[in-house]
């Protein structure tokens, strides 16, 4: 079985290793755009490599994520049984090792069968990858790296941004501890943290 993978950003040749395991060709097709962005702000970009895959499935990976043997057997199955035409994968923000309980992710469509791409869908104007065909979710998911330490995240955020107030930071993590409705020492730590500095700031 053969895969192309269009890496979104700078993913490094170790993080996709075990798909090496598995797949007896792969083929990386790397894309220079933010590796966070929706890939509907880079169609014309997205289009291109997909034109330019040498194989029918298509793999979608974004700087900083991981997977393990256990995603990439199911990525392999789900390409050989070929059930479906596009496969959403969700990717699980790791803190500190740990996994970050943030939000519900329902994933995005990150595999996917090149004939069944459809690349005008909504007139060309479509707001995630659209496969025509039907569309399952992958149980396992990606592994996103974000910060290895607290110290490192203090750091970043220091770097970029200015600190709040005692008073604001207590209000901040507050609505952002109810909003996500986490309870993990790791998640309403990493919350803490974020919630001491103004991102939007100089």
């Amino acid at each position: 079985m053969r895969l192309s993978i269009v890496t979104l950003g700078h993913v490094h040749t170790e993080d996709l290793e075990p798909l090496t395991r598995f797949f007896e060709h792969l083929e990386q097709l790397v894309l220079d755009i933010p590796p966070r962005d929706p890939l509907a702000q880079h169609r014309a970009e997205f289009n291109r490599a997909v034109d330019a895959a040498g194989t029918d499935w298509i793999l979608v990976v974004r700087e900083r994520e991981t997977l393990d043997d256990a995603l990439a057997k199911e990525i392999l199955d789900a390409a050989n049984a070929a059930r479906a035409r596009g496969f959403r994968i969700r990717s699980v923000p790791y803190y500190a090792g740990l996994p970050l309980h943030l939000t519900r992710d329902e994933g995005e469509v990150r595999l996917f069968h090149r004939r069944n791409y459809m690349r005008y869908a909504n007139k060309g104007e479509w707001e995630e990858v659209t496969v025509q065909g039907s569309v399952v979710r992958l149980t396992n998911a990606f592994r996103s790296v974000t910060f290895a330490t607290p110290e490192e995240h203090r750091a970043h955020l220091a770097a970029k941004a200015a600190p709040h107030s005692l008073l604001r930071r207590v209000m901040l993590f507050s609505s952002y501890a109810l909003s996500t409705k986490a309870r993990d020492k790791n998640t309403l730590r990493y919350l803490w943290i974020e919630a001491g500095y103004d991102v939007r700031g100089p």
